[in-house]
């Protein structure tokens, strides 16, 4: 996919090369206006030789024994560009310098600026004796210095636009600060954090668009609190039917003894427990979804895990089937909400005894971090299905009853926290088994950032 162009870069390219026509511009009529002057500065040079020249060219006329060689009254710079003619009243030369063309044997007689042999030329003449005198221009001296001015304008634009470029860019990103830090803002948001945006603290510009977001956060939060009400009211709600209607049945099970309907009101009994277990599982779920699970303080969470291992220990269904191993020595402290972690840890134990072996353990450990390992024996979970176990109600290959939220409550808990969940089947280093690792070593340093993801479990 190709990547789309920045506002500061698309800025930054568009004065640049704005500024830079401007600039190029203002060098060109420069360059005009320069052109003209120099025009002027030379034609002043030729007038002013020609006037000089000419009453020492006719003192050489009226007394040729005292001239020796041409016309002398041009300094050497003036030598060097400018050339004469001293020409009758018929434009037949009559005297010419030493560097003047041999070629040109008559010369125009009209006065003022002329072109000869398509060089520019200044010509005036004597008004009693009818002589006259054409001071030609011979060297390249107007364009070279044409050349030379333009070159001084032009060149630096070589190095100075670029330059130029460079300043816009680093201008434009520092004047869109204002711009990304509003965007991270918006980016903080999620289904976990509707706090609204700072308008007031926002540019002209943007202050309109941070009002309308957070009127459109309010009006989301609205929406998801009488969801989330509605969805924990619910589970709530039906906690205590579902319970009686368990009990109603069991007792209807004692009653009937070994009548044939029994197997039916087992089915039941069956439904009705799962039907309880998925209501506290989304009783669950709409607790996290208020964002629940982070907290403020570091909480020590060896006495939580110590406290869920022994509930299980204990449990006569469950008595030695799970084990915990804590590392000796280590400080067991994160900043997750200590229900949470309970909530956490728990689902991830009972996730490992439904779909582990019947008689199977559960093996708990607990590393410094904190990461805590969960793990269980029993089939390798494919690739493919292991990648499928982030979405809520997602269930492996498995034939045992479970509601596919345990894991997804786990993986919301832990990213509320700013943890991360990892799965792993088989085991690292064995031939089977199912891993589930829970890194809590940077809770609390992005958990605050994020919403509630959507994950799941096998079950």
């Amino acid at each position: 996919m190709k990547r789309p162009w920045s506002i500061a870069l698309r800025l930054a390219l568009l004065l640049t090369l704005v500024t830079g026509i401007f600039w190029i511009g203002a060098a060109a009529v420069s360059t005009a206006v320069l052109q003209h002057e120099l025009q002027e500065a030379f034609d002043d040079s030729l007038s002013q030789s020609a006037y000089r020249l000419l009453p020492l060219a006719l003192h050489d006329l009226r007394e040729p024994n005292e001239r020796h060689g041409p016309v002398q009254g041009l300094d050497d710079s003036d030598q060097s560009a400018f050339t004469y003619f001293v020409h009758d009243g018929a434009g037949k030369v009559l005297i010419r310098a030493e560097d003047a063309p041999d070629d040109i044997t008559t010369l125009p007689t009209a006065e003022g600026y002329v072109e000869v042999d398509g060089r520019r030329a200044f010509s005036i003449s004597d008004p009693r004796s009818g002589l006259g005198i054409v001071v030609l221009e011979m060297s390249n001296h107007r364009q070279e210095a044409l050349v030379d001015a333009a070159g001084t304008l032009f060149w630096p634009l070589v190095a100075l636009i670029p330059l130029l470029g460079i300043g816009i860019w680093i201008s434009v990103r520092f004047g869109m600060r204002p711009l990304n830090r509003f965007s991270n803002d918006i980016a903080l948001r999620g289904s976990g954090n509707l706090s609204p945006l700072d308008a007031a603290g926002q540019p002209a510009e943007l202050a309109p668009i941070a009002g309308e977001v957070t009127a459109l956060l309010d009006r989301l939060k609205a929406a998801m609190d009488s969801e989330r009400s509605f969805a924990a009211n619910s589970a709530h709600e039906l906690r205590t039917p579902i319970a009686g209607a368990l009990a109603q049945t069991q007792r209807l099970a004692l009653d009937l003894g070994n009548h044939p309907a029994k197997g039916r009101v087992q089915e039941v009994e069956r439904a009705l427990r799962h039907l309880s277990l998925l209501s506290e599982k989304l009783l669950q779920l709409a607790r996290l979804e208020a964002g629940f699970a982070r907290s403020d303080e570091p909480v020590a969470l060896q006495p939580i895990t110590e406290l869920v291992i022994r509930d299980f220990q204990t449990a006569h269904a469950t008595a030695g089937r799970v084990q915990l191993e804590i590392d000796p020595d280590i400080a067991l402290f994160a900043r997750i909400n200590p229900d949470a972690f309970a909530i956490a840890l728990r689902n991830l134990v009972q996730n490992g005894l439904i779909h582990g072996p019947a008689d199977g353990e559960v093996d708990v450990l607990v590393h410094a971090g904190p990461v805590v390992v969960v793990r269980n024996h029993g089939p390798i979970v494919r690739p493919e299905i292991l990648a499928q176990l982030g979405t809520r109600f997602a269930r492996g290959d498995t034939g045992a009853k479970g509601t596919g939220l345990g894991l997804a409550i786990v993986e919301a808990i832990v990213q509320q926290a700013g943890g991360t969940m990892r799965l792993a089947s088989p085991i690292p280093g064995q031939a089977d088994g199912f891993e589930v690792t829970l890194d809590l070593s940077r809770a609390g340093q992005a958990g605050a950032q994020g919403g509630t993801a959507t994950s799941a479990e096998r079950s």
